[in-house]
């Protein structure tokens, strides 16, 4: 029994570093590349397709893993396809959603608008003036 549950401890520690490569990969691309981004002054709504871009190698390595690892695990190809694409989306998210805050902290502040002062009413006025 013991033999059993280590065999099983291992071969999942095992089919779980085949997916720790390609994330780590993935990741470190993203984090360059939001470094790069940022140097280049990429507008905060074009963030993630220009991280998608600058990762497509990467994603779809990792995009593979995810669904090879899943079909393994039972899941139908098409359903192993379509969580490989919310986890990479996750993983992209992260990235976008700081660059987004950054550049949002980092652009320059508008000027707060003049607001426009009543006249002041005498006291002995009973009623408002007419426009």
């Amino acid at each position: 029994m013991i033999i059993f549950v280590a065999a099983s401890a291992i071969s999942l520690a095992a089919s779980q570093a085949t997916i720790a490569a390609p994330t780590n990969e993935f990741r470190g691309c993203l984090r360059e590349a939001a470094t790069k981004a940022k140097g280049e002054k990429v507008a905060g709504d074009a963030i993630e397709g220009y991280l998608k871009s600058a990762c497509t190698a990467q994603m779809g390595t990792l995009k593979d893993a995810l669904i090879a690892f899943r079909m393994k695990n039972g899941m139908t190809r098409k359903a192993a396809a379509s969580d490989a694409d919310m986890t990479v989306d996750d993983y992209v998210a992260t990235p976008a959603d700081n660059y987004k805050f950054m550049a949002q902290q980092d652009a320059p502040k508008a000027a707060p608008a003049a607001t426009a002062t009543p006249a002041p009413i005498p006291a002995a006025v009973t009623q408002p003036p007419k426009p």
